[in-house]
């Protein structure tokens, strides 16, 4: 890449990826959290402090892992040159 080019992402997309995201990191935590809790911790534990701890647990994994996936979308992601002009 030109020094003189930056990178620019349509804004569009940027909404979409960043809202996208968002809704990624507050709802797959507290999905997991509730899903975990009722369909495998109550199983396994009773209902009870162990059953809660447990899902909190894997709702915390779940939040550290979408927080990595955006974080390497943004590393990583390809973007989108303006194209150079000529100038006389």
């Amino acid at each position: 890449m030109m020094k003189d080019q930056e990178p620019v992402l349509p804004e569009r997309q940027m909404f979409k990826t960043v809202f996208s995201y968002c809704v990624l990191i507050i709802a797959a935590p507290v999905l997991t959290f509730f899903l975990a809790k009722y369909y495998l911790f109550d199983l396994m534990f009773g209902d009870g402090v162990p059953s809660n701890v447990w899902s909190a647990l894997s709702s915390v994994v779940v939040l550290h892992v979408a927080l990595g996936l955006f974080i390497y979308r943004a590393y990583s992601e390809a973007t989108i040159t303006k194209p150079t002009t000529k100038e006389d």
